[in-house]
């Protein structure tokens, strides 16, 4: 019968805070206002920033990768399932 008791005084206190209190407490949550909403500006490149495209990238050739002995033969098990 306390613990009833006890939460609902909890609840009673904690519902009739101020909002500064409610606030503290992390039981309100801040809307932002529309008007003080600011634009972003859009993200630029930057003049030095020379990417290579994607055809620079296919002439070179990608070297084969060295696999152990048993890397190959899991290869190849898998391959023969």
């Amino acid at each position: 019968m306390k613990k009833i008791l006890f939460t609902f005084a909890t609840i009673f206190l904690l519902t009739s805070c101020s909002k500064t209190t409610k606030k503290t407490l992390g039981l309100t949550e801040d809307m932002p206002d529309e008007l003080q909403v600011q634009k972003v500006k859009p993200l630029e490149v930057p003049p030095h920033f020379n990417h290579a495209t994607p055809a620079a990238h296919k002439h070179q050739a990608k070297a084969p990768s060295k696999l152990s002995k048993a890397e190959e033969e899991v290869l190849k098990e898998a391959a023969a399932k």
